[in-house]
Formats: C-alpha cells, sequence, structure tokens
C-alpha cells in the first residue's frame, strides 16, 4: 500500500468514528500520528496541528447540545487536516525532488509569485517590499500571454520558490439555505485554488498568506498549519516576511524596510 492509499484509507476510518466515541478516535488520532511521521516527517507541522484538535469543552458544566456540538467541530477539523495531507500527495503529486528543493536553501531564485485578487492597494504593497529586498515580484496579468492559455501561462511563471498569497475580502457568500444576514466576505476563488497549488507544490513552509482584517471575513479552514500573516497598517507583515524568506535560505537584510 502507497503513501496516497494510506492516507485515504485514514480519511475514511475518521469518518466512521461513532459521535464521542472516546476508544475509537483515540485510535484514529494515534493512527493519524504514526502516518504523519513516517510520510511527512518527525516534524512535519501536521503533528502540531493533531494535538491542536479539540473533542471536549474546554469549561464546564455545559449541556449534552454543547458537547456533541464541540465534539462535530474537533471531528471535522479532523477530517480536513486528513485531507489537506492527501491533496499534498494525490492533487499536487510531490515527488522526492520537489520535496528536497522546497527545503534546500541552496535552490533559491530571487522572483516570488504573488497571488492576488482585487486589493491593488496590498498587490502593490507588497511587490514593492519585494523589490526593496531585491526580490523579483511575479504578478501573472502582469506578464506576456504569448499565445497561451491562462493555465499554461499560469504553469510557466509558477517555476519559483517561494509564494505570498494575499487574501482580500473581495467577495460576499453564504450557504445556500441560510439567512441573508449569515453573509461574510470572501477571497476569490482563483485566490484559493492557487493558495492549494503552491502549498502542493512547494510545501507549506515556502508559502506565506498575507490577509486584510475585516469583520466577518471568512479565512479558508482547510489549509491547516499555513502561515497567516495579518496585513497591518504598521508594517510588522514586513519583517514576519523577511523571517520566514530567511528559513528558506533567502538572503534579505530587514534592515532596508528601514531605510
Amino acid at each position: 500500500m502507497d503513501n496516497l492509499e494510506l492516507i485515504s484509507q485514514l480519511k475514511e476510518q475518521a469518518k466512521e468514528v461513532s459521535v464521542r466515541n472516546g476508544g475509537e478516535l483515540d485510535a484514529v488520532i494515534r493512527r493519524t500520528e504514526m502516518i504523519v511521521r513516517n510520510v511527512f516527517g518527525p516534524a512535519s507541522k501536521y503533528l502540531t496541528d493533531i494535538k491542536e484538535l479539540s473533542f471536549h469543552p474546554s469549561f464546564g458544566p455545559t449541556t449534552e447540545e454543547y458537547k456533541i456540538s464541540v465534539w462535530h467541530s474537533g471531528h471535522k477539523a479532523l477530517i480536513n487536516l486528513i485531507q489537506t495531507m492527501e491533496d499534498e500527495l494525490k492533487l499536487f503529486q510531490l515527488t522526492a525532488t520537489q520535496e528536497e528543493g522546497a527545503t534546500n536553501p541552496t535552490q533559491v531564485g530571487n522572483q516570488i509569485f504573488i497571488v492576488h485578487g482585487h486589493d491593488e492597494e496590498m498587490k502593490q504593497y507588497v511587490a514593492r517590499t519585494l523589490s526593496i529586498l531585491d526580490l523579483e515580484a511575479v504578478i501573472l496579468h502582469e506578464k506576456p500571454n504569448q499565445g497561451r492559455t491562462i493555465i499554461e501561462k499560469f504553469t510557466d511563471y509558477s517555476q519559483v520558490s517561494f509564494a505570498i498569497v494575499l487574501l482580500s475580502p473581495d467577495d460576499v457568500a453564504r450557504p445556500r439555505h441560510s439567512k441573508p444576514e449569515e453573509e461574510k466576505f470572501r477571497s476569490r476563488q482563483n485566490v484559493i485554488f492557487e493558495l492549494g497549488y503552491f502549498i502542493g507544490k512547494l510545501g507549506r513552509e515556502r508559502v506565506v498568506a498575507l490577509y486584510r482584517q475585516e469583520k466577518n471575513f471568512e479565512m479558508p479552514s482547510d489549509f491547516s498549519g499555513v502561515l497567516f500573516v495579518p496585513f497591518d497598517s504598521s508594517g510588522r507583515w514586513q519583517f514576519d516576511l523577511v523571517k520566514e524568506l530567511k528559513s528558506c535560505g533567502y538572503k534579505v537584510d530587514a534592515n532596508k524596510l528601514l531605510s
């Protein structure tokens, strides 16, 4: 059985756990941790994500209905986490070469792909920051088409070692049968797609998601372990970005941001 089949089987096992059955749940969590250590390594962020899952109220006494609600929330988070693992192996077909390139600090270029929505201010600010750090921002719509389809163009220009994804509240949406007051702001669908693409292609440690802080802004919940950084007016996000770039082997100088 290969790794993909192993994780797919694990997901189905997790789905079948009976409500509030502590024995079944413990068995699945232990199996999940074992698989993560052997498939993604003992330092994988997934192990931290698993330990942060909560299936019981943190305070009491509470109603039985609330206890069941908390359990369902934790159960859904566990399945989402396993789904993310499956995505890394199934949708993006990570190879050993890609994994080595994603963690080898000697294999970095100066191009950084910027995934963006409709927030022009965020896009320009991030591009200017990269320029100050002597890095080149890759913004897809600014590149020539040369007769290529959108997906061909995207694939060609996504040959980078790091990506910054800008999550801005561009769309408004709600579940089909919910009330209008339940509407929330969301990022564009292409932004979420490209976030997943780069997580699979580069690894989570080489993807930083900057988000515009807004009331009722719905953050993508299925990308457990991704670094989400608030796009704040003070510019602190710039130094968080520098820290992440350095950890991936980029020789960038934060002092340039102060000049």
